[in-house]
């Protein structure tokens, strides 16, 4: 009887408190697409594999589970998880229009979280960050206000599909060149900048995967200046100048 009410007391807690909902999923993009036309809010799509992906399960733990995103996302977001799992089976229809996603959006790795506006137009990506709840939802409502001119489009971001990026770095098995990174522009304002490295758009803070010849190298952007940026490539160091390659 003891062991019965401990079991039962460990149930309730998990459950969410009074009040508190966690937020809906679609998994039908489009249905995700109206409902954010009529309620004017952004489409989130969380590229997924999530039931082998660890930092995807931590995405999920530390961030979509928790209360404080559940209210930024009811007041911002509609939410799509786009699965690829190994051991879940998903229906054939389900599986094709995820792969379309997939191929759209030039998904290189697990998470990714990609972000349109509520006519479907490119807003920004970004991943896992760590910082919990608080820290994810500030860097969505930096990506919200950053103008969409600097936005780039899904189009100009070229890329194979390829094994799930592991952050923040993988230890490379050969020599790795990062002669053809190059920082090709700085925009925004002082307290909101953002760069363009080759084909991707990143705030400070943000990770994301990079094609360098014939390979995605893991970026990170540390730190921007006027006229150049930190980063780590695959874990190392760089800076990235403008006009330099």
């Amino acid at each position: 009887m003891k062991q019965l009410t401990l079991a039962l007391m460990a149930a309730l807690a998990a459950l969410p408190a009074h009040g508190e909902q966690l937020p809906q999923w679609f998994t039908n993009a489009h249905a995700a697409q109206e409902k954010a036309r009529q309620e004017n809010k952004t489409v989130l799509l969380d590229f997924t594999g999530s039931d082998w992906c660890g930092w995807c399960m931590k995405l999920k733990k530390e961030v979509f589970d928790q209360p404080e995103f559940a209210e930024f996302a009811q007041a911002n977001l509609v939410l799509v998880e786009v699965d690829f799992p190994h051991h879940k089976q998903l229906d054939e229809a389900q599986k094709q229009a995820n792969d379309r996603l997939a191929q759209t959006y030039h998904i290189t790795g697990f998470p990714t979280i990609i972000l349109l506006d509520k006519d479907g137009r490119w807003v920004g990506r970004t991943g896992y960050l760590p910082g919990g709840p608080g820290a994810f939802d500030a860097a969505l409502s930096r990506i919200l206000k950053t103008d969409t001119q600097n936005s780039q489009e899904p189009q100009s971001q070229p890329g194979k599909p390829r094994k799930p990026l592991t952050f923040p770095s993988l230890p490379p098995a050969v020599s790795n060149h990062y002669g053809s990174l190059a920082l090709k522009g700085i925009s925004g304002t002082k307290d909101r900048r953002l760069v363009l490295i080759n084909n991707q758009t990143f705030l400070a803070g943000e990770t994301a995967g990079v094609k360098v010849q014939d390979r995605v190298a893991v970026v990170h952007c540390k730190e921007i200046r006027d006229d150049s940026v930190l980063i780590t490539a695959d874990g190392t160091p760089m800076e990235l100048k403008l006009g330099s390659r």
